[in-house]
């Protein structure tokens, strides 16, 4: 049976362990995971506009039945008996044919709206606040404001909410230009230029995003996701900023399922084999394509809701 490590329970993690789930029926998958939790991060502006609470979002890993979860950060990568392996400040090497990694990234800032306590803070602030501004003077930013943009224009209309982009990394003007004509039209202002903080507004400094130490020194295959480390991919924000791709959470879907598909087809036929799937195509320029339609189009609550309904059944099988 072949074993397969899994690093990091957030989106990346969880969906592609769903997934190769349903493609491969006799494999072994040992999730490693610091949390007790899995966050569903998407869901975030569901929350922001009033469809579920907070607490909706978190997913305990004890009720995991198919997966067994080890509660530890991974910290280095190690090989040991010609087989992949992790380990952690003070555990010892976890190995499998294959390792996932998912780790999600780094955030720099101190605005935090990707973890449930932090949500709720932002949350708060927002309610209390008559205008809402969400600011990117980073280089590479972390995603997610334009969808809490939406949801909070959407619940609280009399709100003037605005989003100003001074200053961020070319590889993102294909996302935030086909994204504003679509925020104007639901009275989201977007400029480059930030007003004066005036009494009573709330302005978000967006934080900035890198890839974790564990990726730090890893090459990406653009269509496979495979490392330059046989038999260990990575997936999630950190591979997207390799590739010079905004790390959002579409992207994290579309790579999982990628990542599904190699690890499973080698598991099964012993080679690799990669289709289009529903979350962006089979490679990079496809799934800017994709990304660009869908925030040209936006990316409704009610739609959001649906991705939640099927994400607790994912949870539930695994």
């Amino acid at each position: 049976m072949a074993r397969v490590v899994v690093v990091g329970g957030g989106i990346a993690g969880v969906y592609f362990t769903s997934r190769l789930l349903e493609l491969v029926k006799d494999v072994e998958v040992v999730l490693v995971e610091p949390e007790d939790h899995h966050f569903f991060v998407v869901g975030v502006p569901m929350a922001f506009g009033g469809l579920l609470d907070f607490q909706e979002l978190v997913f305990p890993l004890a009720a995991l039945r198919r997966v067994r979860h080890l509660k530890f950060a991974a910290t280095a990568l190690s090989q040991e008996k010609d087989k992949p392996c992790v380990r952690g400040a003070r555990e010892g090497p976890v190995c499998g044919d294959y390792i996932v990694l998912a780790p999600g990234a780094v955030r720099i800032g101190s605005v935090n709206y990707w973890t449930l306590n932090g949500a709720q803070e932002l949350y708060n602030k927002v309610v209390s606040a008559k205008a809402v501004r969400f600011i990117v003077n980073v280089f590479t930013p972390v995603m997610g404001f334009q969808e809490l943009a939406y949801a909070i224009k959407s619940r609280f209309p009399e709100k003037e909410v605005s989003v100003h982009v001074v200053y961020a990394s070319p590889d993102y003007d294909f996302l935030l230009d086909a994204w504003a004509s679509k925020a104007r039209e639901i009275g989201v202002e977007v400029s480059s230029d930030p007003p004066e903080w005036r009494q009573g507004e709330l302005h978000v400094s967006v934080p900035a995003v890198k890839a974790h130490p564990l990726a730090a020194n890893l090459e990406v295959a653009p269509t496979t996701f495979e490392t330059d480390i046989e038999r260990v991919y990575l997936i999630g924000d950190s591979s997207l900023i390799k590739l010079d791709l905004p790390p959002v959470g579409w992207g994290a879907l579309w790579q999982a399922t990628i990542a599904a598909q190699a690890v499973a087809s080698e598991i099964l036929k012993g080679h690799v084999e990669v289709e289009v799937n529903q979350w962006g195509g089979r490679d990079k320029d496809s799934f800017r394509n994709w990304l660009t339609y869908r925030m040209t189009t936006g990316t409704p609550l009610v739609h959001l809701r649906g991705l939640y309904d099927l994400w607790k059944k994912i949870i539930k099988n695994l």
